[in-house]
C-alpha cells in the first residue's frame, strides 16, 4: 500500500515516488443554465458547500467566464477501496455567459488513485454515480435559483430540470 506525504492545498496528498497518482478525467456534463452567470457562479459554489465539498479555487473573469474547483477528498466506499486502493476525486465546473439569461455549466469530475483506473472493473460504476451527481447537482442549483428568484419576487425560469439525463 502506498504511504502519503501529507495533503497539498488542493487536498491531494503526495505521492511516494514509486507510488504515483493515476488520474481518470470524467467526459463533461454540460447544460444551459436559465439565469445570469453572477447568480450561477455564487449558486454553483453555495451547492459544493452543500454536498460537503471544500472550494479550492473560483475565478470569475469579465463576467463572462467563471471557474469553480473543490478541494479533492477521499472517497470512502469499501468495494472502491478493494478494487482501487485510496482514491481521491474532486469536481470541477466551468461557466460561461452565452446570452442574456443564459449560462452554459459544465460540470467534470476527476478521480485519483494509485492505481491505474482505465481497465479497473469499478470505473464503469464510477461513470455511473459521476453521471448521477453531475444529474443531481444540475437539478439542485436550478432548485436554489428558482428559490432566490421567487424569493426576490422575480419571475422563475423557464426550466428546473437540466437537459442532461
Amino acid at each position: 500500500m502506498a504511504k502519503d506525504g501529507p495533503p497539498g492545498p488542493d487536498g491531494l496528498p503526495v505521492a511516494a515516488a514509486k507510488h504515483p497518482w493515476h488520474f481518470f478525467r470524467s467526459e463533461p456534463h454540460v447544460d444551459t443554465l436559465f439565469f445570469e452567470l453572477r447568480e450561477v457562479a455564487p449558486a454553483a459554489h453555495r451547492q459544493f458547500e452543500a454536498d460537503e465539498w471544500i472550494i479550492f479555487q473560483e475565478e470569475l473573469t469579465d463576467n463572462a467566464v467563471a471557474v469553480v474547483v473543490t478541494r479533492w477528498k477521499q472517497i470512502h466506499h469499501p468495494l472502491i477501496w478493494l478494487f482501487m486502493g485510496k482514491t481521491m476525486a474532486r469536481c470541477i465546473v466551468e461557466l460561461r455567459a452565452v446570452g442574456p439569461g443564459r449560462t452554459l455549466a459544465s460540470f467534470r469530475a476527476e478521480l485519483g488513485s494509485h492505481h491505474k483506473l482505465e481497465g479497473n472493473p469499478m470505473l464503469p460504476a464510477a461513470k455511473k454515480a459521476y453521471a448521477k451527481a453531475a444529474r443531481n447537482w444540475y437539478r439542485d442549483v436550478n432548485l436554489d435559483l428558482n428559490a432566490r428568484q421567487r424569493a426576490h419576487g422575480r419571475p422563475g425560469a423557464r426550466r428546473l430540470e437540466p437537459a442532461v439525463r
